[in-house]
This record gives C-alpha cells, sequence and structure tokens, in this order.
C-alpha cells in the first residue's frame, strides 16, 4: 500500500533592500573614517600623498588607493633605485628595493600608515560598521 500525503508550498520572500542600503553606507563611512584615521600616520611633506586618496570601485567599494608615483615606495617604507642606482627614474623605468629604510621627518608618521591606524582605531571601526548596517 503506497501512501501519499501533498504538503502544501510555502513561498517566503525577504525584502533586504533596507539591510543592503545600510551595508552599502556603512562599507561608505567605513571608507571615510578610514582615510580620516590614516591622515596622521601617512607622511607629509607637501600633502600629494594624503590628498591623492582615491577609491577604484567607487566611494561604496572595498578599496582605497593612494595615487602617487611614490605611494609604494612610502607605504613600504623602504628606498627604491634605478638601474642605474638612482631614486629617480623615468617613466615606466622599473626601480628595484634597496635595504635601505626610509626616514620620515614628521612624528608620528611613516609606513604601512594603515596598519598603524588600524591598531588604533579598529574597534572604533568595528563598531561604526554595526552601528550603521543594523539601523531600523
Amino acid at each position: 500500500m503506497k501512501y501519499n500525503e501533498t504538503v502544501g508550498n510555502i513561498n517566503i520572500k525577504l525584502d533586504s533592500s533596507r539591510m543592503d542600503g545600510n551595508i552599502r553606507n556603512a562599507q561608505k563611512l567605513l571608507n571615510m573614517q578610514i582615510v580620516a584615521d590614516c591622515d596622521e600616520y601617512i607622511p607629509f611633506q607637501q600633502g600629494a600623498l594624503r590628498g591623492s586618496v582615491n577609491y577604484p570601485d567607487g566611494i561604496y567599494g572595498d578599496c582605497i588607493e593612494y595615487n602617487t608615483p611614490y605611494a609604494h615606495y612610502q607605504y613600504v617604507g623602504e628606498l627604491y633605485l634605478s638601474e642605474n642606482g638612482s631614486s629617480w627614474a623615468k617613466k615606466y623605468e622599473k626601480k628595484n628595493p634597496s635595504g635601505v629604510h626610509l626616514n620620515y621627518h614628521h612624528n608620528g608618521t611613516g609606513d604601512h600608515w594603515f596598519e598603524k591606524a588600524k591598531q588604533v582605531h579598529e574597534r572604533q571601526w568595528i563598531d561604526l560598521v554595526k552601528r550603521e548596517a543594523g539601523k531600523g
């Protein structure tokens, strides 16, 4: 004997648009806060490096870049030299690490500024995201 029972279908539709908007806004605010908190650790001579921040995927994306020819070298904290041993290179000329650590002239500034800011502000960043993402 076969027993068949028909079970009714249940359709549940969740609208995540409010949560998606909150998360999107949280990402934007986090990006802006990270940039603000990194500023004091970024090497400063004339301000070009600090002023070169951009968001390759837009302000709502998950990437922050500093766009100067020397941003990478400053972030790594190591002198890079061209093939002829100069710290200045022609456009598209490859530079290589020299093993010489860069000297920074303003107290508190230096290489790996994101890691320094994260060490100080990580808890605040997490709280910001929780607060914004959980808004009702």
